[in-house]
């Protein structure tokens, strides 16, 4: 009965609606035959971009050293993680030892993400260390590390933060170039000076005119990190400075870097890459070294008395005193090509101090060196 039906009404259907019936029953298969080709093709990507994620990922744990627990007298906590999955950023951080039982530290951000951002992630942070086991202080280091990385970075740029701890001072010394300064925490407060901050490196500006030095006694400690972690959102806004260093200070007496980073990735959005490296004296460093004495300095270059300006006034120079030091300086500055200007602050005021900045060449350093 069904099959004389159907007979029946095959035979009452136009010829052309025949047709029309059998290019739409083609038509149907080959979209079918289609899907399953592009479902086939993206499965096949994404196996190849989760290998190449794969592959990126080991490449940048091999960039990434292995930092001891202890260095010297610093104990030395260190920790990365990218955005999402095993993909590289340009993230980066290093801590090794350096001369005099110092230590050297090492932490930034290259533009970029994958293997992209690779080999300007390694350049970056084999050069800054590089100068920094030379021997040259944080600032010239990246003064030197800018003017050779303007070309190699490739119209990129990446923003560094390079440190040395003095064990003898007892004291550490920074200096940024376009990366937000240490959190630092301890019996003393301590608020950064930001204004007249470096350009990052790469920017098409000189860079590594600001250098800061504090006491890192025991008991304290300082945390760098890169800009992915106090732009996590948590609860919606931005953490921001002030919520990490909250969040630094109850890790305890021992912090852990991992930890920190693990916290935050719980308990917000982080979007970035994000690096930190978390130093404070071990108990049997040298606790009366590091005089509760402050020391911020900038280079003045020609024209730059404006950030001058509002560099003195950000260290709580007194109004009455800053128009003539910044005169000197600029003085100073039409004479030799540029001045050094140190700003050290303690328990009994304020002290401005305006000399020509050291020349000391790399050379110079490494015969330093050799000799001893």
């Amino acid at each position: 009965m069904v099959a004389r039906t159907v007979r029946e009404i095959v035979e009452v259907v136009p010829g052309p609606v025949k047709a029309l019936i059998a290019a739409l029953a083609g038509l149907l298969l080959m979209a079918g035959f289609g899907a399953l080709l592009v479902s086939l093709r993206a499965r096949r990507l994404a196996r190849q971009r989760a290998h190449l994620l794969g592959e990126v990922g080991l490449l940048q744990a091999a960039l990434l050293p292995e930092v001891p627990s202890r260095l010297g007298a610093l104990d030395v906590s260190v920790a990365y993680r990218p955005a999402e999955g095993p993909g590289a950023g340009g993230d980066f951080y290093d801590a090794f030892p350096i001369e005099d039982g110092g230590v050297g530290i090492v932490i930034g951000d290259v533009a970029g993400h994958g293997r992209d951002a690779l080999a300007r992630t390694a350049l970056v942070r084999y050069t800054l260390r590089a100068y920094l086991e030379t021997g040259l202080e944080p600032r010239k280091a990246l003064q030197i590390a800018g003017r050779i990385l303007e070309e190699e970075l490739d119209a990129g740029f990446a923003t560094a933060a390079v440190a040395v701890y003095d064990p003898r001072a007892g004291t550490i010394t920074w200096s940024c170039a376009g990366h937000p300064p240490p959190i630092v925490l301890g019996s003393r407060p301590y608020e950064p000076v930001t204004a007249a901050s470096s350009p990052p490196l790469g920017a098409g500006e000189p860079t590594g005119l600001r250098q800061t030095t504090v006491p890192l006694p025991p008991g304290t400690l300082a945390c760098f990190f890169t800009d992915g972690l106090a732009e996590a959102r948590v609860d919606g806004s931005l953490l921001g400075r002030e919520r990490l260093a909250e969040m630094v200070a109850s890790l305890g007496p021992e912090p852990d870097a991992v930890e920190l980073l693990r916290t935050l990735r719980a308990s917000g959005y982080a979007p970035d890459d994000m690096a930190a490296c978390i130093l404070s004296p071990a108990a049997d460093a040298d606790a009366a070294a590091g005089a509760a004495v402050r020391v911020e300095e900038i280079e003045l270059r020609r024209g730059g008395e404006g950030a001058l300006t509002r560099f003195l006034e950000a260290c709580g120079v007194p109004r009455a005193a800053v128009e003539r030091h910044v005169r000197a300086a600029a003085a100073e500055a039409d004479r030799h090509g540029s001045a050094l200007v140190r700003v050290r602050s303690c328990d009994e005021g304020v002290d401005v101090s305006v000399s020509a900045p050291p020349i000391e060449l790399i050379e110079a350093y490494s015969r330093r060196r050799l000799a001893s």
